[in-house]
Formats: structure tokens, sequence, C-alpha cells
């Protein structure tokens, strides 16, 4: 029973920690891509319309890149 319970567990960890990786990703990637933007907009004085942009650019990169990460976690099973 305790070999089952430890198995458990280690699933369950392997899987909190996956989705931490993918948050730590997403929140990431768009908060880069959203200070650069907003660099950008105070640099060139263009309002906020490179924030916006760069903004969605962030949130494509992620999600490529969670894709990736998750393509990469399922070969390994």
């Amino acid at each position: 029973m305790w070999k089952k319970l430890r198995e458990f567990d280690r699933e369950i960890l392997k899987y909190i920690g996956l989705i931490s990786q993918l948050g730590l990703i997403m929140v990431s990637s768009i908060l880069i891509f959203f200070f650069l933007g907003l660099f950008l907009d105070k640099l060139i004085h263009t309002g906020h319309i490179l924030t916006i942009i760069f903004i969605i650019i962030g949130v494509f990169t992620g999600g490529y890149t969670v894709y990736k990460t998750l393509m990469k976690f399922y070969e390994k099973q």
C-alpha cells in the first residue's frame, strides 16, 4: 500500500511541477513583451499601440512555448 501511495505522490508532484512551469512560462512571456512594448511606446511616443501589439505577441509566444513544453513532456512518458 505504501508503495502505491508513494508512486501516486510522485505523479502528483510531477504534474504540479508541470503546471507551475507552464504558468511561469506564460506569465513571464507576457510580462517581458509587455514591458518591452511599454518601453518602446515611451521611446517612440506612440501611445499604447506597441504595448498592445507586444502583449499579443507575448501571448502567442508563451502559448507556443507551452505547446512545445507539453509535447516534450509527453514524449518522455
